[in-house]
């Protein structure tokens, strides 16, 4: 979801948030650099002759290259942080959080990320008696020891459709992920998301719960997460979220050079109704599911055609153009041949001119 976000040249709230980009030092040397809407507001402040917290000798603040601090560098430096912060929209710190552990934890992450929110909260409040671990009978321990359970959440998100990145943070119950957590994953569809666990604990670790996560519902990609302990600092998170955030920018280049892409299942009706004109007796109409699928951006080239089929029946020639003259039977033969060669099942069955 994005975030419009204005600076004002009286007033910036100074959150940090790690935006990076780069500047020229050199004729031919360019270095890296993190700027933080910290650092706007310091250039800012010592534009208009303000004293600042900070020590600002040696600061990279000289955008352009001319050797002083002025406006300029400042609009360049709040374009960058800007563009930035908009790179980072779409993702959601999702958490649930009894004791505030957690809690703690996601306020950081969406101080840092300026990301969206939302809190995890059972529609029936799980109080001090029913987190007694040392009582058997209490409710947590009867939850977690049936894995079925699956608490109901009190009002729930209407849809995560819009974010592509989602931060799941937890607190680790007997060595896993509250049943709650369980609940909140199977009402949504993940298929399409990065998923980034963290979780609280003051000693268990949490492999055993993201592999609970990973292995309930499809989730494009779920990245390795962390186990944070009550008193984990800003700057802990920051570092860790970095890496995180590293890893997302490598997923998300790679998908951009992708041949293909989701299309997301749903339901509709095949056939045509009765009253339609012309209407054939096998075309009754029935209900249709179809589950989620990637098909190539591009039409199939003659190149790629033969590299799989040894065949290339297309009139016109050309490596780059779309094979033509193939039937749909032609067509399905490839695309069990494709699956073979990427090391996946054939999705069809073909028997003479019967395809299932």
């Amino acid at each position: 979801m994005k975030k419009l976000i204005s600076f004002l040249v009286s007033g910036i709230m100074a959150v940090t948030a790690s935006m990076t980009s780069s500047i020229v030092t050199g004729a031919d040397e360019s270095v890296a650099v993190t700027y933080t809407i910290q650092d706007v507001k310091n250039l800012q402040d010592f534009l208009l002759t303000k004293p600042t917290e900070e020590d600002l000798s040696g600061k990279p603040y000289d955008l352009n290259g001319d050797d002083r601090w002025d406006v300029f560098d400042l609009c360049l430096m709040k374009g960058i942080v800007v563009g930035q912060m908009d790179n980072q929209n779409d993702a959601l710190v999702v958490y649930f959080s009894r004791t505030g552990n957690t809690e703690k934890i996601a306020e950081y992450l969406i101080d840092i990320t300026h990301a969206d929110s939302y809190v995890i909260e059972a529609a029936v409040p799980y109080t001090d008696d029913d987190i007694a671990y040392t009582n058997s009978s209490c409710r947590a321990n009867k939850e977690q020891n049936d894995k079925a359970a699956r608490p109901e959440i009190a009002n729930p998100i209407e849809s995560i459709d819009s974010y592509d990145v989602i931060y799941l943070g937890y607190p680790i119950w007997w060595g896993e992920e509250p049943r709650i957590i369980d609940t909140f994953l199977e009402s949504y569809d993940f298929s399409d998301k990065i998923v980034v666990p963290f979780c609280t604990s003051a000693s268990s670790g949490n492999a055993a719960s993201e592999r609970n996560i990973a292995n309930l519902v499809p989730i494009e990609n779920q990245l390795e997460g962390k186990r944070f302990s009550a008193s984990a600092s800003k700057e802990s998170v920051e570092t860790w979220l970095n890496e995180k955030q590293a890893e997302i920018s490598d997923i998300r280049k790679s998908s951009e050079n992708m041949q293909y892409t989701l299309i997301k299942g749903g339901t509709f009706q095949m056939g045509s109704p009765e009253s339609e004109p012309e209407r054939s007796s096998d075309e009754i109409q029935h209900s249709v599911t179809v589950g989620n699928f990637y098909m190539s951006k591009t039409e199939i080239s003659q190149k790629e055609y033969q590299e799989i089929m040894d065949v290339n029946p297309s009139a016109t020639r050309g490596d780059d153009l779309p094979v033509t003259n193939i039937t749909w039977y032609d067509a399905v033969q490839y695309c069990n041949k494709l699956s073979q060669k990427d090391g996946l099942a054939p999705c069809y069955t073909i028997s003479g001119n019967t395809v299932t």
